[in-house]
């Protein structure tokens, strides 16, 4: 509460409240299922008669649902409420240097659809981003009249989430400042969330793998680039301009290093990201290697391919140690085909973290492996979409946000 220059006492105005309570109330709804407006009263501090009014907003909107409950003695049953993950519609897009893949999702995380395509990396942006587009204009073309709240894009590299752009993604050479949002928003009249393939992950983590009971950990993403999503408090950290967690471009050689795409040199990903390792890997053994076949010899206890694959994780290592020791985090969740190999690479981590990090605090901080499937980048830019939904649900639904697909698009 301030004042202003009269003296008088200004809060913030009703429209800003009953945002903020809606989102209290269904985040409560979302996160603890089978509630009753009294147990709601107990969980928010809000008085009943706010509760009455919002959840009916919201069971009109469909977005939650009113059912009889058990009951433990005589009389009548209690009404419970539960969050309709089928109310409306995600269009989640995971973009690569090697494949676009566009799912319709429910705000629970189901799939209702998706389709795929093949990325020339080396093909001009513009023809490339038109799979995007097309492969978004074939689900909605399928799903007519489905209500959809948003879309989320998620890619590697660098990239202004606040502005909706993508700066650099790893061995696409021709992107550079593509703005992803306004060519979704205006072609498909949907909000348009933009994310780093780690911090969408991370977000996906908090929703529904192993960062649902920690409110302060980091997502690394090992593959041909490597980053980091983290989450602070239980929200997404993104730094100023969106850009925060970009570990893969960390100089662990900065006098003598390979130039990075970046213009740096000698960062981490071109020593311990996927195309390192394959290379590497590849030039011990005396012959070209797939990811398949260095995951077999790995798993067969071949010595040449253990030692690299030890040097790589020995140098993760030091950069985790840098991370622990600035966020001290409560859990490191590692994602991506590299994390894949597991002991091989992931123990020569911890034991540089055990060894390094200061006063001990390694022992405090649980190191592990996503469990989320295959889907987790998909449900990663999902999750992004949702996360503002269940911050601004009444933004969402009161306005024309929740339009049907296949409707006329009023513009971005």
């Amino acid at each position: 509460m301030t004042r202003n220059s009269g003296g008088r006492r200004v809060g913030k105005n009703q429209t800003s409240i009953k945002s903020e309570n809606t989102s209290t109330i269904l985040r409560t709804i979302y996160e603890t299922s089978d509630l009753s407006r009294a147990d709601l009263v107990r969980l928010t501090g809000l008085t009943a008669p706010t509760i009455s009014r919002i959840v009916s907003f919201l069971v009109e909107q469909g977005v939650v649902t009113e059912s009889p409950g058990t009951s433990s003695g005589v009389g009548r049953k209690p009404v419970v409420l539960r969050f309709n993950g089928r109310s409306r519609y995600i269009v989640a897009i995971d973009f690569s240097w090697a494949h676009v893949r566009v799912a319709l999702m429910d705000l629970g995380g189901g799939i209702l659809d998706h389709a795929e395509r093949i990325v020339d990396a080396h093909g001009p942006i513009k023809t490339e981003f038109e799979k995007v587009l097309e492969s978004v204009q074939e689900l909605l073309n399928r799903h007519r009249g489905i209500r959809i709240i948003g879309m989320g894009f998620s890619a590697p590299g660098l990239i202004n989430s606040e502005a909706g752009v993508v700066i650099s993604v790893p061995n696409f050479p021709s992107i550079r400042n593509l703005q992803v949002r306004q060519l979704l928003q205006s072609r498909f009249g949907f909000p348009t969330f933009v994310a780093n393939d780690a911090n969408a992950e991370a977000v996906a983590e908090k929703f529904f793998g192993q960062g649902r009971d920690t409110s302060d950990f980091v997502l690394v993403h090992l593959g041909y680039g490597i980053g980091a999503g983290i989450i602070v408090g239980g929200h997404l950290y993104t730094g100023n301009f969106g850009v925060s967690g970009e570990i893969g471009h960390t100089s662990v050689d900065r006098r003598h290093g390979k130039w990075c795409d970046c213009g740096n040199r000698g960062c981490l990903e071109l020593y311990a990201g996927l195309r390192a390792i394959i290379e590497d890997c590849s030039a011990q053994a005396g012959r070209q290697l797939s990811f398949a076949e260095i995951e077999e010899l790995a798993g067969q206890g071949d010595a040449g391919t253990l030692a690299v694959l030890k040097e790589k994780g020995e140098l993760v290592g030091y950069i985790m140690v840098n991370l622990v020791n600035t966020l001290a985090p409560q859990r490191i969740i590692f994602t991506g085909q590299v994390a894949a190999l597991g002991a091989p690479i992931l123990e020569p981590m911890k034991r540089v973290m055990a060894q390094r990090c200061f006063y001990h605090v390694a022992d405090e901080v649980s190191v592990t492996v996503s469990s989320l499937s295959v889907n987790s980048s998909l449900l990663g830019a999902m999750t992004v979409v949702l996360d503002d939904f269940l911050e601004n649900p009444y933004d969402f639904l009161a306005s024309r946000q929740g339009r049907r697909a296949g409707a006329p698009s009023t513009g971005a």
